[in-house]
């Protein structure tokens, strides 16, 4: 059974997104009131316990509130766990102006990947991922991290494949650990997500029509050759949905996984192997400083 959300908990995590995101200029407790939807007395209530805590600082002649400093010092705590994050923030950036694509970070676990942080593109495809979005890597997912994955976790994923693609999967695997990067390809049928999202509404066939779209859509996408390719064809076109390269440590292991979203607009080949390699460069050069400061 999934937990019961928090109302509370989602008001303080939005209004700390929200300032996270509004640069200096604050927020009046009119304007919290109305982003929350939550009246002027409950607000205020909030609003007085977050800046006792130093979480909140409010500017005393234009009334608005905004992050405290309380959080510099949690901030360093979370920096401390995580120094390939800290080492990349700045070169996810330039790398994504570069591109014209977004780049997401992952922290990767046995199971699943994590965003961890994310720089936006308008240039860029797909949709905006929230900070703690967990991908599971049951196959097809996961094939992008498996590639710089100890040779038994990688057996094991592979070995959940239908027999008739697991040689194709094994072979492209070897393909992008030695590039230095994962390509993922756009092909799930728009007719069958149709379907799905009709029946996410429908919520009385939820828990059996619902999981088996979801199941033929995975048999389908694991069959589908291009949606994680062997090899690129300098003079095809693709529509790439995310390109992936490890950020690796000192044992070698994934340190943060980061993912390059360009536009939805097809791409040749050769363009996409220029952004993999403009990928690669940056998390082989990234993983040679970490190393480095250990």
């Amino acid at each position: 059974m999934a937990p019961r959300p928090s109302p509370q908990t989602e008001r303080v995590v939005d209004l700390f997104e929200q300032l996270a995101g509004d640069g200096s200029r604050g927020m009046t407790l009119a304007e919290v009131s109305r982003h929350l939807s939550v009246h002027k007395a409950s607000c205020h209530s909030m609003l007085s316990e977050l800046l006792r805590a130093g979480w909140l600082l409010r500017d005393p002649v234009r009334k608005t509130y905004h992050l405290g400093p309380a959080l510099v010092r949690l901030g360093r705590e979370a920096a401390g766990r995580y120094p390939a994050l800290v080492l990349a923030r700045s070169a996810m950036a330039e790398l994504s102006a570069a591109t014209g694509a977004h780049c997401v970070a992952f922290l990767v676990d046995e199971d699943h990947s994590t965003v961890v942080d994310q720089i936006r593109s308008s240039h860029g495809g797909g949709h905006p991922m929230p900070i703690g979005t967990q991908i599971p890597h049951r196959p097809p997912y996961g094939a992008s991290t498996v590639a710089w994955r100890e040779p038994g976790v990688r057996e094991r994923w592979l070995a959940t494949l239908p027999d008739d693609v697991r040689d194709r999967y094994r072979q492209a695997i070897a393909n992008a650990n030695e590039r230095g990067y994962a390509v993922g390809l756009h092909i799930l049928p728009d007719l069958r997500l149709q379907e799905l999202a009709l029946v996410v509404r429908s919520a009385e066939v939820r828990s059996t029509r619902l999981s088996q779209l979801a199941q033929a859509l995975t048999d389908e996408l694991i069959h589908q050759e291009e949606w994680f390719p062997v090899s690129l064809a300098p003079d095809a076109t693709y529509t790439v949905s995310h390109i992936d390269s490890p950020i690796l440590g000192p044992d070698s292991r994934i340190a943060l996984m980061l993912s390059l979203v360009p536009s939805a607009e097809p791409m040749s080949g050769a363009a996409v192997t220029r952004m993999g390699s403009q990928l690669a460069e940056l998390t082989s050069r990234l993983s040679a400083t970490l190393n480095d400061d250990v």
